[in-house]
């Protein structure tokens, strides 16, 4: 007689079922041993390993909240540091104020509030952006001629006091 995998799957069934913890079955071409009991022994750790794992555990989602607090203030400052000039229309971004001419502002800039930083133009006409902090550019944001939309960010700006 072959042993076949439907024999298998119904003697795995029959030790689950009857709570047999250990089975061994030996014939001139085939040996089968099902040994649960080493395999629990070996899974359940002992009781102070499980208390030092907890441990670990509670020290883990300590340093966490530690770590999410210490970014969540680093956030804040960065926010506070930082303003972004968005542009109030859609429209056509332009550096500057005709196509041979220098730009209004490059990166690195120290700029005014109220100083014209780009032109959106809109319907043929030319609307200009001014800066509402005093700061220094760190970074444009959009390419002379790309289209732009409403609320779009076009400049980063480092507040300055």
């Amino acid at each position: 007689m072959k042993f076949q995998i439907e024999d298998l799957k119904k003697l795995l069934n029959s030790v689950q079922k009857n709570r047999i913890n250990h089975i061994y079955i030996k014939s001139p071409k085939f040996e089968l041993n099902i040994n649960k009991t080493d395999f629990l022994n070996k899974s359940l750790p002992n009781y102070e390993t499980l208390v030092q794992e907890q441990q670990t555990v509670d020290n883990m989602i300590e340093q966490e909240q530690i770590i999410s607090t210490s970014t969540e203030e680093i956030k804040n400052q960065i926010s506070e540091n930082y303003s972004t000039i968005v542009s109030p229309m859609v429209g056509t971004f332009y550096r500057s104020p005709a196509p041979n001419e220098e730009s209004f502002v490059k990166q690195n800039d120290m700029i005014q509030q109220t100083q014209t930083v780009c032109i959106i133009e809109a319907m043929k006409l030319m609307n200009e952006i001014e800066s509402e902090v005093n700061g220094e550019v760190t970074e444009i944001l959009v390419k002379d001629g790309d289209i732009v939309d409403c609320g779009q960010a076009l400049m980063k700006v480092k507040i300055l006091n």
